[in-house]
C-alpha cells in the first residue's frame, strides 16, 4: 500500500512539473466530457452536386450556382462560357434543352475556362448531374 502511495505521489509531482494534471491510476480517472457538437470545429462537407457558371470565359462576368438538374436554363440559356464543378458528382452541359445533343462533362473538381474551346461556348441549354 505504501509503495502505491509513493508511486502516485511521484507521478503527480512529475505531471505538475510538466504542466499537466494527470491521474496516477486508471481506476482513479473520471470520464472526460466531450465537447458539444456546437463547440467542435465544423468540417465543411463538399456538396454532392454544385456547379459555378459564368457568362464570360475565364470565370468572369455574371455568375450563378446550380445545385440540381436544370432541363431548361431560362435566363441562362445560351450564355454559359465557363464553369467550375464544386461538387462530388459529374456535371454535363448539353447544347439543347432536356439533356439532348452534344455535351461536355466536368468530373469532380474539374473546371473549364472557355467552353468555346470545346465547341459549346454560349450554346449550353441544360445541365445534368450524374
Amino acid at each position: 500500500m505504501r509503495i502505491r502511495q509513493i508511486t502516485a505521489a511521484g507521478a503527480a509531482a512529475t505531471a505538475l512539473m510538466l504542466g499537466a494534471a494527470l491521474p496516477a491510476f486508471a481506476a482513479d480517472t473520471q470520464p472526460t466530457a466531450r465537447p458539444a457538437a456546437a463547440e467542435a470545429p465544423a468540417l465543411k462537407a463538399k456538396p454532392k452536386q454544385k456547379v459555378h457558371v459564368w457568362e464570360d470565359a475565364k470565370y468572369k462576368g455574371k455568375d450563378k450556382y446550380f445545385t440540381k438538374n436544370a432541363p431548361h436554363l431560362g435566363g441562362w440559356n445560351d450564355t454559359i462560357s465557363s464553369a467550375k464543378n464544386l461538387g462530388k458528382r459529374t456535371v454535363s452541359f448539353y447544347i439543347t434543352a432536356k439533356y439532348q445533343g452534344a455535351h461536355i462533362a466536368l468530373a469532380e473538381g474539374q473546371s473549364e475556362a472557355h467552353f468555346g474551346n470545346r465547341g459549346v461556348g454560349d450554346i449550353v441549354s441544360s445541365i445534368k448531374f450524374s
